[in-house]
């Protein structure tokens, strides 16, 4: 069923802060969309902020009025220091030369390709101002990939490196199609590109540029999910103003006084829309990391007096893992946001006991309703724990079945999706895949399996897409992964389906362990299975040294669903790690199939360690396919 099929008035059950807390119920009001925009819920109404600035640039604006001589951005680990007068007056050079001399003007797209550092700022706000569309681009991409985003958006111009330019894009130069202009940053320019240096240092007056108004584009971002192919997510002014005020309320008020720790990568939704810009919107310092390393973390707090910090969970638990972490004074970061989906009861008892905060805030929702849809009041972190809480003033939330009619009945699952002033237009450029997401009313379906109790509250069970079917019955991996962070000794945790001949997928559970502890899988086991439904603990159980993870923290379940160990070694060595991660009972069923005949892991740890005629053939099979591929039914859901 396409989104656009929707089946009667959807108002959203789950209970808003609008309603919590009455003194935030003036703030919002009913505003409709307008038409003509390019807005996929254009005529809609949604709930916005009464008082809301009209672009990015006002807030600017007045930050740059207000405090001239206060600082505003600090950069780690250059040490560049920017006051909020030197930022206007180089957003301003730096418009004006993109206008003046490269003819950049309103939807125009800018790539961003850098680190956290001042030319990023400089950049982000400049294009803005003009109306034009900031594109953060991933770093971690190759070069095929990086020119396939630039491409996708059609950039005029790049910001980018001289480590990216020179690593990466000039080897694919001749394929960026649409590009007419790049800004190197860093070291001499290149042939053919100009050094940002001398962008901002161009001799220009201000000129007069097209009306911005908060429903015209900023920026496009590509969703940032684990698994598929990116899509650029339209953002317009009032989203990113509506998810900033979000984070200012759910972080109990920010103001010129506070310092954010910024310490997501800035390509990412969560630094951009919630540090970078609630920070600019309150007028306080704002502190970027170019990359996050914990101890790094650490220090700045300290050093910086850091008040307020958004990150992803995995970050805060480095930190607070971390040896040197009471070695530092972090008593000054009060006001912590992190989340985007349930979280552990280890995890926040523990940033409870650590930091003591005042606002201790899980927060999110999907890239196509900006960052900040969700959040738990910090009155609920223990009371509702791993819930992810109520509604933001500006949003509402709904639950909807497969097809589209919206559930009313309180924990029944189904999809969740997202109304308000953070819903994006679209996505840049595809229709198609916008219809299928973006509905007509103005909800934005977010592939995740999620449940509004009777009180209200949302609670985030899996990606429909990473949900575990074990023989008919739904596993929602993230409700097993909280309950392996009640054990002791797990300091991180993930759960995947194994692909199986008997049940379609078996669980299991790829397990991290603290510094200097030991355990065994049946240990494991055993204590999933004291919180467990039998069909909920996980079968196999394998220990790494660590999780792979992208940028913004999330872990990359793909590459643990055939991952046996850290050393996998020779198929023998592969295949005996993955013999070491089953229960007893299930190193002697027939759950594996070499040419379609049924054997046991017994049977073939035997053929391999014989080096038989049948011995060599799984080996080879083994270094061609995986282990999974003994074990993988051929079905068309797990075809390549």
């Amino acid at each position: 069923m396409g989104a656009w099929e929707v089946k009667g008035p959807a108002k959203g059950t789950c209970r808003s802060w609008r309603d919590a807390y009455p003194e935030l119920a003036g703030t919002v009001a009913r505003i409709t969309a307008p038409r003509g925009r390019g807005i996929a819920w254009e005529g809609t109404e949604i709930w916005a902020y009464r008082d809301r600035p009209s672009s990015i640039s006002e807030c600017l604006a007045a930050n740059v009025a207000r405090w001239p001589d206060r600082e505003a951005y600090v950069f780690h680990p250059g040490g560049e220091r920017l006051t909020w007068g030197e930022v206007g007056a180089q957003v301003d050079r730096v418009a004006a030369a993109l206008r003046q001399e490269f003819g950049f003007g309103k939807r125009d797209r800018l790539c961003l390709l850098t680190a956290g550092c001042p030319e990023y700022v400089i950049a982000y706000l400049a294009i803005v101002q003009l109306g034009g569309v900031a594109v953060p681009v991933n770093l971690g991409l190759t070069d095929e990939g990086l020119a396939a985003q630039i491409n996708k958006v059609g950039a005029k111009g790049l910001v980018v490196s001289s480590e990216v330019w020179s690593g990466k894009l000039d080897a694919v130069r001749g394929g960026l199609d649409s590009v007419e202009a790049v800004f190197v940053i860093g070291g001499a320019a290149p042939q053919g590109t100009l050094a940002f240096s001398e962008l901002s240092s161009l001799r220009t007056t201000p000129v007069d540029h097209e009306a911005v108004d908060e429903w015209d584009l900023c920026a496009i971002s590509f969703t940032s999910g684990t698994t598929g192919v990116p899509k650029g997510t339209m953002a317009m002014h009032i989203n990113a103003l509506g998810c900033a005020q979000n984070v200012v309320i759910a972080a109990k008020g920010l103001g010129p006084d506070d310092v954010n720790l910024c310490m997501p990568p800035l390509y990412h939704n969560t630094a951009v829309y919630a540090d970078f810009l609630p920070a600019l919107l309150s007028g306080g310092k704002c502190v970027i990391m170019s990359a996050f390393t914990p101890l790094e973390a650490i220090k700045l707090i300290e050093a910086e007096r850091a008040t307020w910090a958004v990150a992803a969970p995995i970050m805060l638990w480095m930190m607070m893992n971390h040896p040197e972490f009471r070695n530092h004074d972090c008593s000054t970061l009060k006001k912590i946001l992190f989340g985007g989906h349930a979280s552990s009861e280890t995890f926040i008892n523990q940033l409870n006991r650590e930091f003591a905060p005042i606002a201790m805030v899980n927060a999110g929702s999907v890239s196509e309703s900006t960052a900040v849809g969700f959040a738990l009041p910090t009155e609920d972190a223990i009371r509702k724990i791993t819930s992810c809480g109520l509604a933001t003033p500006n949003t509402d939330i709904a639950i909807f079945d497969d097809a589209g009619n919206e559930v009313l009945e309180p924990n029944v699952i189904g999809e969740v999706a997202y109304r308000g002033q953070q819903t994006n237009a679209g996505y840049w450029e595809e229709p198609g895949k916008t219809a299928e997401v973006f509905r007509r009313d103005g909800f934005v379906l977010s592939g995740d399996w999620a449940k509004i109790d009777e009180d209200g509250y949302l609670w985030l069970l899996d990606r429909k897409k990473d949900m575990v079917v074990r023989g008919g019955q739904n596993v929602y991996c993230i409700e097993v992964e909280n309950k392996l962070y009640l054990h002791p000794k797990v300091l991180r945790a993930a759960v995947v389906g194994v692909p199986d001949h008997v049940f379609s997928e078996r669980l299991k559970a790829v397990v991290v362990l603290k510094p200097g502890e030991s355990a065994t899988a049946d240990e494991i086991r055993e204590h999933c299975a004291k919180h467990l439904a039998k069909y909920e603990t996980p079968e196999y159980v394998v220990f790494g040294a660590s999780l792979p993870a992208n940028a913004a923290g999330k872990t990359l379940k793909r590459p643990l669903v055939d991952f046996w160990g850290d050393s996998p070694g020779t198929p023998l060595a592969r295949f005996s790690a993955f013999c070491a991660s089953l229960p007893p009972a299930l190193f002697d069923t027939p759950h594996l199939k070499l040419d379609g005949q049924p054997m046991t892991p017994r049977e073939a740890l035997g053929e391999l360690e014989q080096g038989s005629e049948r011995g060599q053939h799984l080996a080879r099979m083994i270094e061609q396919q995986g282990v999974c591929g003994l074990t993988t039914p051929d079905e068309a859901r797990f075809r390549k």
